[in-house]
């Protein structure tokens, strides 16, 4: 991958620069965040053709980061929240289909959200942060497959068996797996918070369990006798999981450089 990133840059710049920003990217492992951070600069170097101050700014790549995570995470949370609880509520009928778009801009901000926020941690847990960062990234694929397959074909099977709600639904569960593991490099890393980590990562576990059992047919419906339990456990880990998700980008927006990054 980074010989096809530096491969990014003119070749006027490889030529000057490319040797020690080779060197640059072999000091350590590359997060999401990186590679944007890395892309942009290359076509602000086709742009621009500056030095190799364009291909990284670390310490403003940091801020930078810290900013635009925080942000999306606390503006993700708070969408993700209202959106599931919504979509929920209703039926899937047309006004279905407005909320999940609504979750779905609360996905897109908590996937973006936690690009930000990785950008200092991929250094120690390279891989767990890049599985954090793909599994979310599918299932927003995913869930815009669903939203689109409920406002073209209502609630017939749109792939195989699978209707556009559970199509939707599997794409939500990638987000909160993904949330998962990013809560577990958090904690380990004490970049950010443990104490919204540990939050995060409670809210994320509630949810996938709850998810995995009703995708397994073990619990079919949210209403009905053993629905009371379900919906308690559903709602106390949406609560938990957005909370854990504002107090981070709360805790990112207050810090003025990460435990990770000065060490």
């Amino acid at each position: 991958m980074k010989s096809l990133l530096i491969r990014c840059y003119p070749a006027r710049w490889r030529d000057r620069y490319g040797d020690e920003f080779e060197a640059i990217l072999d000091e350590r492992p590359l997060g999401p965040f990186d590679v944007a951070d890395i892309l942009l600069a290359a076509i602000d170097a086709h742009l621009h053709l500056r030095g190799i101050d364009a291909a990284s700014k670390r310490t403003r790549g940091f801020m930078m980061s810290l900013r635009i995570g925080g942000s999306a995470a606390i503006l993700g949370g708070v969408l993700f929240l209202g959106g599931f609880v919504a979509s929920s509520i209703d039926h899937p009928d047309e006004g279905a289909s407005a909320w999940a778009a609504f979750l779905l801009a609360g996905t897109a901000a908590l996937l973006l959200a936690l690009i930000g926020l990785s950008s200092f941690q991929a250094r120690r847990h390279p891989r767990l942060i890049w599985t954090a960062f793909a599994v979310p990234a599918i299932g927003t694929a995913v869930s815009c497959v669903g939203i689109v397959g409920m406002a073209l074909v209502g609630d017939r099977p749109l792939v195989g068996d699978f209707s556009p709600w559970e199509i939707w639904i599997f794409g939500v569960f990638g987000t909160v797996l993904g949330s998962t593991l990013f809560a577990i490099a958090t904690y380990q890393t004490r970049a950010l918070s443990r104490r919204a980590a540990a939050l995060l990562a409670t809210g994320s576990i509630v949810l996938v369990g709850v998810m995995a059992l009703g995708m397994t047919g073990i619990v079919t419906a949210i209403v009905g006798e053993a629905g009371v339990i379900t919906t308690l456990l559903l709602l106390a880990g949406l609560v938990t999981f957005s909370t854990g998700w504002i107090a981070l980008g709360w805790n990112a927006l207050r810090l003025e450089r990460p435990a990770a990054a000065a060490a």
